[in-house]
C-alpha cells in the first residue's frame, strides 16, 4: 500500500439548484436504483432444436433426389 492520503471520489448526483430535501434525495436515489435493477433477465436460448415443427415443413430427400434426377434428365436431351 501507499502512504499517501486517500482522496474521496466524486459525488454521484450533483444539486445544480435548489435545497432538496433528505427525503427527496432518498427518493431520487431510490428511483435511480430502481431503475437500473429492473432491466429484463436474458430469456434462456432453447437447448435444443430436434423435432421442432419447421423441420416438417422440408422436402423429403427423395424429392431432392427425384429434382436432381429430373435436371439431370434434361441436361442429358
Amino acid at each position: 500500500m501507499s502512504d499517501e492520503p486517500r482522496r474521496p471520489h466524486e459525488p454521484h448526483i450533483r444539486i445544480l439548484k435548489g435545497r432538496p430535501t433528505d427525503e427527496e434525495l432518498a427518493a431520487l436515489i431510490t428511483v435511480l436504483g430502481s431503475v437500473s435493477a429492473a432491466a429484463p433477465q436474458p430469456a434462456e436460448p432453447e437447448r435444443t432444436r430436434w423435432g421442432l415443427p419447421v423441420d416438417r415443413l422440408r422436402y423429403a430427400m427423395s424429392n431432392y433426389q427425384r429434382i436432381t434426377l429430373q435436371q439431370m434428365t434434361h441436361m442429358r436431351q
